[in-house]
């Protein structure tokens, strides 16, 4: 098992139901008061189903190519893109040294849209020049429902300080890159790690000027957001990890992921349940007969935010 990547998608259980929430699932299942965009067929009138799984690989080949986020030094700005009626929304709050910002999606006419995108795609500009911190882009899909209450935001916050730019994060990186892992000294690596610790403390003041923050992510309805849809009504949720949290999830106990999956001891002595779920195996797990008005035919497209501005003197 490659327990790297069984470890990244650990971190993901506690937030399994992170992106659509309680309050998401009660819109999609009728909790709320005002109903989910789709076609002009009811749940009440339209009783046909279609099979569907939700394919990770086939997600994330609509979403390549869709858009190329800018690169750090280059001079960059956008207009605000909505797409197939979802509307990023990112707020920034400053603190004393750093600032973070949240994401909320609406939709241009208020209805309710469950959808596939990803959380925490930010461009961060500095006097109308790239500084985004290396987040990576890859990008890692989850299922949102729109909301009308931009208070509400979808995402968790994210936070950047100066250290975390990417003019100056370079600099940070390099404190490691001849680091020798595999013969260091435990105080070998305390003390390059208060080398590290020292740099981010001497650079955490975010520096002067304007700065303008993006959110944006692709946006896909269509196949893979019905599944999505219905496995989160099922309490399915966190799809993106599924491979390797699938023994913590509401598919812990089906008998085709028994044998991908395997008891294992932590330092501290507790047990954890590690799986690595082969794609093909999972598609098969994840097969439900989905409503037909849960399909919403729409091609892949990029929506994204007006920014966020604000200044440091």
């Amino acid at each position: 098992m490659n327990k790297g990547l069984m470890a990244v998608g650990a971190i993901a259980i506690a937030g399994l139901s992170a992106a659509v929430g309680w309050y998401g699932v009660q819109l999609l299942t009728g909790g709320g008061e005002t109903p989910v965009a789709e076609p002009s067929s009811s749940p009440t009138t339209d009783r046909a189903t279609v099979p569907l799984t939700f394919d990770l690989a086939e997600v994330e080949s609509q979403a390549n190519g869709l858009f190329e986020p800018p690169a750090c030094g280059d001079t960059w700005s956008a207009e605000a893109t909505a797409a197939n009626g979802v509307i990023p929304e990112v707020e920034v709050t400053r603190n004393a040294m750093s600032a973070s910002a949240t994401v909320t999606f609406t939709s241009e006419d208020e209805a309710l849209i469950a959808f596939l995108a990803q959380e925490g795609q930010l461009i961060i500009t500095r006097d109308g020049v790239v500084v985004t911190p290396d987040w990576g882009s890859e990008f890692v899909p989850d299922l949102f429902v729109t909301s009308t209450d931009t208070t509400a935001p979808s995402s968790d916050s994210i936070e950047f300080t100066g250290a975390t730019l990417c003019d100056t994060a370079a600099e940070l990186s390099a404190i490691w890159d001849d680091f020798e892992w595999s013969s260091a000294t435990e105080e070998q690596i305390a003390a390059r790690q208060q080398e590290a610790e020292d740099f981010e403390a001497a650079n955490a003041d975010l520096p002067p000027g304007d700065y303008e923050v993006y959110a944006w992510t692709p946006v896909i309805l269509g196949e893979p957001a019905a599944a999505a849809r219905a496995l989160a009504e099922e309490g399915v949720t966190g799809l993106a990890y599924l491979q390797y949290t699938a023994g913590y999830s509401a598919i812990r106990d089906d008998p085709r992921i028994a044998d991908h999956c395997e008891e294992s001891e932590t330092p501290d002595g507790q047990s954890e349940r590690l799986c690595d779920v082969p794609q093909d195996v999972l598609a098969d797990v994840l097969t439900r007969d989905v409503p037909e008005h849960y399909v919403v035919d729409a091609p892949a497209a990029v929506a994204i935010s007006e920014p966020a501005t604000f200044t440091v003197e």
